[in-house]
């Protein structure tokens, strides 16, 4: 990829004649610009300039110790961008294994593949980001353990179906059956009837013929209305498979809530974060939390996903709770959850999240009678007016970052 050539602030360094503060923060200053800042990345370049900017500004009146702290918080900054790379790497990585394992899975609709490369090229046209790939991950990892699901209520359709068919042929076995028994008695009157000499032999031949011509005619009946009842049968199973077929192609689900959690989904985030814009435009704060469960793989892999499905369940369950009823709490795609805090500023926000931490880590639940706790990290920003809901949860996701990276089961601001 195209890259921001760092020559000229490195030739600046190299005739640099700083002191002891300025020499650590130009040693920084020149490991950072070994590492490829890429041109097409709008914060990379700035960075690549800010860095630029430095170092003519040492070239020309020299590196002392007020100067460092500067130097510092720049090259601070790029080692940040830099570990978000990696990270950007990793979630590719999970991406494409998350998109490999489910086409391989579901294969057998090709409708559906075409759908969900089609959603996720949409998604990743919006540009390349830690929160694009991560949502595009979730996405596909959740949408695979709904089609297996559907899958299996598919094929137990099919099956009751392929039963229900196999029982009509046997009723119309059958009923072939009492035709042929029925044909052979009727051969056997003709020659009564052939044989008969008298009128009373006669009549003995007419009621055995009437006794097997009403059984035959109740065996007919009675098959009818069985295969009646299993035509019917068939045709709501036939609609069945239909309508799980058509789910199967149908990935994009219209409603605002989350099935799992019952807080909004993304598209309920969405509609929620366009009417509190809308609103904090005159002038009021919004602020943007990211919440993510700690350790949430391990759990998982740990009790499964029954227990992992809890967790997330109880965290949806304790925010709904504990905040304000003009606040907004959604699930964003696997453990991660947003909050919406209208008219709250950013050391209020954070507070806010710090108490939410403090009353779920002193509750627990029981999965198979063992004690899980749960906790979590959380990020937060104010919105910035005019700008995206992605803008502010990427900000977001730095804080987080942070918190992670520092402990967890804490909030830092950014």
């Amino acid at each position: 990829c195209d890259t921001a050539s760092p020559a000229r602030a490195a030739d600046a360094v190299s005739h640099i004649r700083p002191g002891d503060g300025g020499r650590r923060a130009v040693a920084a200053l020149a490991g950072a610009l070994e590492s490829a800042l890429p041109a097409s990345d709008a914060r990379a370049a700035e960075l690549a300039q800010r860095l630029a900017a430095l170092g003519d500004r040492l070239a020309g009146v020299g590196a002392d110790s007020t100067q460092a702290p500067e130097l510092d918080a720049t090259c601070a900054e790029a080692q940040r961008w830099f570990g978000q790379h990696h990270r950007l790497v990793d979630q590719l990585a999970a991406l494409c294994r998350e998109l490999t394992q489910g086409l391989s899975e579901l294969a057998e609709d090709s409708s559906w593949v075409r759908g969900q490369c089609a959603g996720l090229e949409a998604q990743l046209a919006e540009g390349l980001s830690l929160r694009a790939l991560r949502a595009a991950a979730d996405a596909l990892r959740e949408t695979r353990r709904h089609q297996q699901r559907l899958c299996g209520e598919r094929a137990a359709a099919r099956d009751a179906l392929k039963q229900l068919l196999a029982h009509m042929l046997g009723e119309v076995g059958e009923l072939g059956q009492h035709t042929g028994v029925f044909m052979q008695a009727v051969q056997r009157h003709a020659e009564g009837i052939a044989g008969a000499d008298s009128v009373e032999g006669l009549t003995e031949v007419v009621q055995a013929m009437l006794a097997d011509s009403r059984a035959v005619h109740d065996a007919v009946g009675a098959s009818q209305v069985r295969l009646q009842a299993q035509q019917s049968r068939a045709s709501e199973l036939e609609e069945r498979v239909r309508s799980l077929e058509a789910e199967l192609r149908r990935i994009s689900d219209e409603a605002s809530t989350d099935a799992l959690t019952q807080v909004a989904n993304r598209r309920g985030l969405e509609q929620a974060f366009a009417a509190e814009s809308t609103r904090c435009a005159a002038g009021s704060a919004l602020a943007v939390g990211l919440i993510d469960i700690d350790n949430f793989k391990r759990l998982n892999d740990r009790l499964g996903h029954a227990a992992g499905d809890r967790a997330l369940k109880a965290l949806a369950a304790a925010v709904r709770e504990r905040l304000r009823p003009l606040d907004h709490v959604a699930r964003f795609g696997g453990e991660e959850f947003v909050v919406l805090l209208p008219d709250t500023e950013l050391d209020a926000a954070a507070q806010t999240l710090t108490r939410l931490q403090r009353s779920l880590s002193a509750s627990l639940f029981l999965h198979e009678g063992e004690e899980v706790f749960v906790t979590f990290s959380a990020g937060v920003t104010l919105w910035r007016p005019g700008e995206a809901l992605e803008a502010a949860l990427a900000r977001a996701d730095e804080a987080l970052y942070e918190a992670k990276q520092t402990g967890k089961n804490r909030t830092c601001r950014t």
